[in-house]
């Protein structure tokens, strides 16, 4: 008998990969959930979904009995214009093909099998009701601290502890600059730094909601986006010579909207001879670099 155990980012795709492994439909075999899998939050705590499939043993007694049945219906003994009804035995209705059969609401059955040693079933999950204080629930007219308070309360529901170590509005853009340590600062910027680019779409998110002008708040830990902007500074440096010298557009790999609009910004202020582009969708979105056309430079 065959069977295998799979994982995959959602159950439906287990049991595809595990058909394909094993060579055999849906029908043919049976699955057993071993883990249901989470999303995870903010891209953090993510756990792949796993199943067991094992191949289904067929005995055939169903269908030897509906042979069985048609025998007794259609006896040797008797002929085609004999009837097989007693007398004095209730006549059977005559069965109509047009007559749709009734529906029966789909029951879920449940049986006794449980997983082999060693595979449990996770448990369902459990949701603890948090109440907040007012201070948190209230919005703060001042947005730095409006953004430290989102901030710690975002991450006390998560579960996770973390040390606010400078909060303060940028005097240049007017933008809210926050940096944070946290034992799990890892977690955060794994992935090209999903999980803070996350954090940082639903702190703006909370921070802009109800306020009139729009205030860029931009999280930070570990120095990820000091550290990525200087990266890019050699980077693009490099890249206008390159354009200058071929008179032909380079396109950067893809990157972050922060970063984007980091790269528009530094070629505006610093390289007059090149200007700039995005293209692309979603994460595929990358900025390109070209030089300014004679019109544009003439102007």
């Amino acid at each position: 008998m065959k069977e295998t155990k799979v994982e995959a980012k959602t159950i439906q795709d287990a049991v595809e990969i595990g058909l394909m492994e094993l060579g055999l439909r849906r029908d043919q075999v049976e699955v057993v959930v071993v883990s249901e899998g989470t999303k995870g939050f903010l891209g953090l705590g993510a756990k792949k979904a796993c199943v067991m499939l094992r191949e289904k043993k067929w005995t055939g007694g169903g269908h030897y009995q509906q042979q069985d049945s048609r025998r007794e219906r259609s006896s040797p003994g008797r002929g085609r214009g004999e009837s097989s009804r007693r007398d004095g035995a209730p006549r059977r209705d005559r069965y109509d093909s047009n007559r749709r059969p009734e529906r029966t609401p789909y029951a879920r059955t449940t049986d006794d099998r449980r997983p082999e040693a060693g595979y449990e079933r996770r448990p369902d999950a459990v949701y603890q009701e948090v109440s907040l204080a007012m201070e948190a629930v209230q919005t703060p007219e001042d947005a730095v601290e409006h953004a430290k308070l989102a901030f710690s309360t975002t991450l006390k529901l998560m579960g996770l502890q973390a040390e606010i170590t400078d909060a303060r509005r940028e005097a240049e853009e007017g933008a809210v600059s926050l940096k944070f340590d946290c034992p799990d600062s890892a977690a955060f910027l794994s992935d090209n730094a999903r999980g803070l680019q996350s954090l940082q779409f639903l702190i703006n998110s909370i921070v802009n909601r109800n306020r009139k002008n729009r205030v860029s708040v931009r999280i930070d830990t570990s120095d990820y986006w000091t550290k990525k902007e200087e990266e890019l500074a050699a980077k693009v440096e490099s890249v206008v010579k390159d354009v200058l010298g071929t008179a032909r557009p380079y396109r950067l790999e893809p990157m972050p909207a922060p970063l984007r609009k980091y790269v528009h910004s530094l070629i505006k202020a610093k390289y007059p001879e090149v200007e700039t582009l995005s293209e692309g969708e979603g994460k595929w979105r990358k900025v390109v670099i070209r030089p300014v056309s004679q019109k544009e430079a003439a102007k």
